[in-house]
C-alpha cells in the first residue's frame, strides 16, 4: 500500500481544485446490509493508515469532467451538461447490484460491484452526455470497474496484512440499490497526519440528482 494522490488531468491534482463528478451515491439508511460490511471493513482498517470515507461519501464514480476545473465551468454550462445527461440517461433503470468482497490495493481498500453490465451502460450514457456538450477532450480518465472505495491510504503499509484481515469479514458482500445518480462539485484536499505526513482527503456540493427509470434486472 502507497499513499494515495488524486490525480486530474492525468497528473496530480491540485490541492483544493474543485472538479465536477457524476456519482452514484450510495446512501447508507437505504442499503443497511452495505452500512454492516462498510463498518465491519472499517473496523478491519483501524489498525491501518487510512482515511475511511463516512457514511456520507460511500459512491461510486461513474465519471468526471475533466477538460477545466468547476470553477470555470458557468452555470449555462452546467445546465447544459444536465440537460445532456437527462437526455442520454433516458431509459436507463434502476440498478440491483451486490458490493463484495472488499479488496486491499494499493490505494487503500475498495468494493467490487456487480454485475457489470448496468453500471457500463450507465458510464457509457454519461460518457456521452459529457462528449456532446464538452467534446471528447473532457474525458480523459479511464475508471476501471465499478467499485466503492472504503477510504485512501495516507501512508506506505502491506496491503497483504490488510487483505488477511478483511478477508475474515463474514458475510462478506451486501446487495446495493441504486435509483438515480448526482453531478456533483467535488474537492480533494490535503490534511495533516502524524510524524508531519499529509492526507488527501474527499468532500463534494450536491450541483443535481438525476434518478434512474424502474428497475432493471440484472
Amino acid at each position: 500500500m502507497e499513499r494515495f494522490v488524486p490525480h486530474f488531468q492525468k497528473a496530480p491534482w491540485p490541492d483544493g481544485a474543485r472538479v465536477l463528478h457524476i456519482y452514484a451515491v450510495l446512501g447508507l439508511e437505504d442499503n443497511p446490509a452495505l452500512a454492516r460490511l462498510v463498518r465491519a471493513c472499517h473496523t478491519a482498517m483501524l489498525p491501518f493508515p487510512i482515511t475511511p470515507l463516512g457514511d456520507g461519501a460511500l459512491h461510486c464514480t461513474l465519471e468526471m469532467v475533466a477538460d477545466t476545473t468547476a470553477d470555470k465551468i458557468t452555470a449555462e454550462e452546467r445546465d447544459a451538461l444536465l440537460d445532456a445527461l437527462r437526455k442520454h440517461l433516458a431509459g436507463a433503470g434502476e440498478l440491483d447490484l451486490v458490493a463484495g468482497s472488499p479488496v486491499a490495493n494499493r490505494a487503500g481498500a475498495f468494493l467490487d460491484l456487480s454485475p457489470d453490465d448496468g453500471l457500463l451502460d450507465l458510464r457509457e450514457r454519461i460518457r456521452a452526455a459529457i462528449r456532446e456538450v464538452r467534446g471528447p477532450g473532457a474525458l480523459l480518465h479511464d475508471g476501471g470497474r465499478p467499485h466503492i472505495s472504503l477510504g485512501y491510504s495516507w501512508a506506505t503499509a502491506s496491503s497483504d496484512e490488510l487483505q488477511t484481515a478483511l478477508r475474515r469479514i463474514s458475510p462478506s458482500h451486501a446487495p446495493v440499490h441504486v435509483s438515480g445518480v448526482q453531478l456533483l462539485d467535488v474537492q480533494f484536499r490535503q490534511h495533516p497526519r502524524p510524524n508531519g505526513q499529509t492526507a488527501w482527503e474527499l468532500s463534494w456540493e450536491p450541483v443535481a440528482e438525476l434518478p434512474l427509470g424502474p428497475v432493471r434486472s440484472p
